[in-house]
């Protein structure tokens, strides 16, 4: 994993302010914003796997960005399902406040649950980039085969993105100005971690891509 790479390719792109900026912008704007947001960084997660990190792609497809952006919140709110399903569990078992060990025992499994489904998001949602299908990334038996190769990048990539979602708070700590330019960036090195993931899981990082089974 060269981490080193995905905090600085953002900058050798002579535009990158005015790509941040608008990033940053959307990212304001509630749902819809959020859904152009989804589908531009699908769009980098490709350029990444293909080995073209540089320049960013243009903001100049937003009707694509937005039904990109729906499809990958659709495969990601099925992986989340079973963390959601823990959790009204939890709700009924007793108040927020109960301390019952049924209770923690669900709060544990919550907490897992959805560590796990950040752990192989990386494989899911780069499945989505290269062939913008819901169904590639709902293929849980390929996409459950595909851990093993890159696990320990799995697992970088997964305490990397608690450091990037640390860097985001850091802009909302600075109000509005911090808010456009650290949660757009912070999405963009993710998006260049999980291009790496996944260019490692095809072996040759600059070979064409090959079809997902």
């Amino acid at each position: 994993m060269d981490i080193g790479r995905a905090f600085t390719f953002t900058f050798q792109d002579s535009q990158w302010i005015k790509k941040v900026a608008i990033g940053g912008l959307l990212v304001l704007i509630p749902i819809i914003g959020w859904l152009f947001v989804s589908g531009y960084w699908l769009r980098l997660v490709r350029q990444v796997v293909e080995n073209e990190d540089v320049p960013l792609p243009e903001w100049n497809d937003f009707g694509g960005d937005l039904v990109r952006g729906l499809k990958f919140i659709v495969v990601a709110f099925v992986w989340s399902i079973p963390a959601a399903i823990v959790s009204l569990m939890a709700s009924f078992s007793g108040n927020g406040n109960d301390l019952s060990s049924t209770n923690l025992g669900l709060q544990c499994l919550i907490t897992i649950l959805s560590l796990g489904a950040a752990f192989v998001q990386p494989l899911f949602a780069t499945r989505v980039a290269l062939t913008e299908d819901i169904g590639a990334g709902l293929q849980f038996g390929a996409i459950f085969n595909e851990i093993r190769p890159v696990a320990t990048s799995l697992l970088i990539v997964l305490l990397m993105s608690i450091v990037i979602a640390l860097l985001a708070m850091v802009g909302v700590v600075l109000c509005i100005i911090g808010v456009i330019f650290t949660v757009f960036f912070a999405y963009v090195v993710q998006a260049h971690l999980y291009g790496q993931v996944r260019r490692q899981l095809q072996g040759d990082p600059t070979a064409a891509i090959r079809p997902l089974a």
